[in-house]
Order: C-alpha cells, then sequence, then structure tokens
C-alpha cells in the first residue's frame, strides 16, 4: 500500500471542467484526432480518438460520466459502429473516469500496474479532485470503478485496421501505471502526464519515481514520434519532450551538486526554487517544484 502525500498549497482554477466540444477537433494525422484541451483549461486532458477500418480507439475519457458520454457520442460520430477500445495514459481522475459512459460500449484496457493503482487510489483521488472545487465535486459525482476488459504487463498491440496501436508500458514515473499510446507508422504518440507543455511535472505520492521520469522521456524520442499529443497543453513534436527532459535533469543535476557540499533538502529547495521558476517564467505547476528537488534528492 502507498502512501498518498498532502498536495502543495495551490489555487484551483474556478471553472468548470470543459464538456468536450466536437467542434474542438483536430486531424493531427490520418484518421487520427485530438480533441485539445484548450489553452490548458485545468482538469482537462487532451483525449484521442483513432479510427481504423474495423476498430476505433478512444484515449482517456475525461473527467467524469457527462464528459465520457461526449466522448463517447464524438467517437460514434467519427467511427460509426466500428468495434470500440478504450484506455487512459494514466489513473488519475481527468484522464479516465469519465470511462463509465463507456461500459457495455467498449472494450477497456489498461496495463497491469495501472489497474491495479485505479483499485488502490480512485475513492481517495476521487475524494481529493471532488474538494477542488463544487465543478469538481459535481463532474466525479456518481463514479465508481470499472474493471478493464484486458489487461497487459509491458506491450499490447491493438490492430484497428489499417492503422496499429501499441500500449507501452516502461514502468512508473509519474505514476505506477504511466502508458505510452503510439501509432508507430503515423508517428503520433499519447504521452499522458509524463510531457505537459509549459507545466512542471506533478509528482503526487509516493509512487513517483523522478530518475526513471527522465529515463521514460528518453524511451519517448526514441521513438522519435512526429506529434507528441501531451496530458496537457499545445500539441506538438519532439521538442516538447526534450523541454520537460531539460527541465528535470537541470534539476536533478543541481541536487546532486549541493548534496555533494552537504546541503540539506531545505536549502536545496531555497536554491533551486527561485532559478527553476525564473528559468520558465510562463510555466504552470509552479508551486510543484519544491516536490521535484525532494523527490530527485530522495532518490539520492
Amino acid at each position: 500500500m502507498s502512501t498518498i502525500e498532502q498536495e502543495p498549497e495551490r489555487e484551483h482554477d474556478q471553472r468548470p471542467p470543459t464538456v468536450l466540444d466536437a467542434s474542438a477537433l483536430v486531424e493531427v494525422a490520418d484518421r487520427v484526432w485530438v480533441l485539445p484541451d484548450r489553452d490548458r483549461v485545468p482538469h482537462v486532458p487532451n483525449v484521442g480518438i483513432v479510427v481504423g477500418d474495423r476498430a476505433t480507439l478512444i484515449v482517456e475519457s475525461g473527467i467524469g460520466i457527462r464528459n465520457g458520454e461526449r466522448v463517447l457520442e464524438i467517437a460514434r460520430g467519427l467511427g460509426g459502429s466500428r468495434r470500440l477500445y478504450a484506455t487512459a495514459t494514466h489513473f488519475h481522475p481527468e484522464h479516465g473516469y469519465g470511462v463509465q459512459a463507456l461500459v457495455e460500449h467498449a472494450t477497456v484496457i489498461y496495463n497491469e500496474p495501472q489497474r491495479d493503482e485505479l483499485i488502490e487510489k480512485q475513492d481517495i483521488f476521487t475524494k481529493r479532485f471532488s474538494a477542488f472545487t463544487k465543478h469538481l465535486e459535481e463532474a466525479l459525482r456518481g463514479v465508481e470503478y470499472v474493471p478493464p476488459d484486458i489487461v497487459y504487463s509491458d506491450r499490447a498491440v491493438l490492430d484497428l485496421g489499417g492503422i496499429t496501436a501499441e500500449l507501452l508500458h516502461y514502468g512508473p514515473a509519474h505514476t505506477r501505471g504511466d502508458q505510452l499510446i503510439w501509432l508507430p507508422r503515423e508517428r503520433v504518440v499519447w504521452t499522458g502526464d509524463l510531457v505537459e507543455e509549459r507545466f512542471f511535472c506533478i509528482m503526487p505520492d509516493a509512487d513517483t519515481k523522478a530518475n526513471r521520469w527522465i529515463a521514460q522521456l528518453e524511451a519517448i524520442e526514441a521513438l522519435d514520434p512526429a506529434v507528441v499529443v501531451p496530458g496537457h497543453g499545445a500539441i506538438g513534436d519532439a521538442e516538447l519532450v526534450a523541454t520537460v527532459k531539460r527541465s528535470l535533469t537541470d534539476i536533478r543535476d543541481e541536487v546532486a551538486r549541493l548534496a555533494g557540499e552537504g546541503a540539506s533538502v531545505e536549502q536545496m529547495i531555497a536554491a533551486i526554487e527561485p532559478q527553476t521558476l525564473a528559468r520558465y517564467p510562463d510555466w504552470g505547476n509552479r508551486e510543484w517544484v519544491g516536490r521535484i528537488v525532494e523527490r530527485f534528492a530522495r532518490e539520492l
């Protein structure tokens, strides 16, 4: 059983979670669509819909049943009556707690650690997110655990008909069950929150692994993606991955240097946090920089 740590103090956005709108659809490759999060709206991920000749894959179902219903509606509009698969990049509420709306419509597939983490933590994270704002409480009302239909270990391959999707699990980083969704022919990858555009990395609990996070980013780079769909923020290319990796390696290297000089974790945070915030002045999640420093210090 892992320890769920206290989240850093932050001002949670008071806007309601966006109910996804089909008019926002963007086609990033042939028959590969993204419902973008629209200017980094909190608690709204980049949702993917991939339509093959025989089946449609949904990547992320949004936060709560209402968003899941909208994702289902849009996926049916694009893919008709084709068989539906659904997955999420990781277990957090805005990424997968709309899956309840897909029961009896889609085959749900997760990796084993993601499934286990969902069982262990779904109620905890539902309560945590519901406490942020009344809108999130309303969005998450009635959400229950939905068991996956298919569970895999490290890699699963879905033949959608003319499009192949690979579901890849390389180990823990942001969560225990982080999952990449990779379309090798189209060179499109969904990274989940391993990559976010102009956001500092969120390290929510003791299962987060900072050094493994860097290794995961290197694995994404090795795929040589042309299109990178981050968990949140604007769609980009491999430079998105490189930028996040630089932000983490800079902190890691400075932690190692200060540790060698005998600095305490508190002294490390005091030294590294202001210089990191100054280096990335337009990035969100600024309250997490101290947690990143602490995490690397723990892993020395």
